[in-house]
């Protein structure tokens, strides 16, 4: 990945002006920032937030969250409900 001439000029005004001790540092709490915009309402830390991410991006296929897969979710997910409610699925 490169950063353009833009971004690297922000960065090191940023590390000058003393916000930061280095540009790595800097990158880093950029990239935290851009974690948590990721994942607004995410308690957790930045550790943990890393490890789901990983584990979703190891979790198997891409998926296309198409219409199947929204009828697909939503049947099972009733099929839950019903099990633990006593109640039948809706067809």
């Amino acid at each position: 990945m490169q950063l353009t001439p833009e971004q690297e000029r922000k960065i090191q005004a940023v590390v000058s002006a003393g916000a930061y001790s280095s540009i790595e540092e800097a990158l880093d709490a950029a990239v935290a920032a851009v974690e948590s915009a990721a994942a607004p309402g995410f308690e957790g830390t930045g550790e943990e937030l890393d490890g789901l991410l990983m584990e979703g991006l190891n979790s198997g296929d891409a998926v296309e969250a198409n219409e199947g897969l929204w009828n697909r979710l939503r049947a099972q997910t009733d099929q839950i409900v019903a099990e633990h409610s006593g109640r039948k699925p809706r067809p």
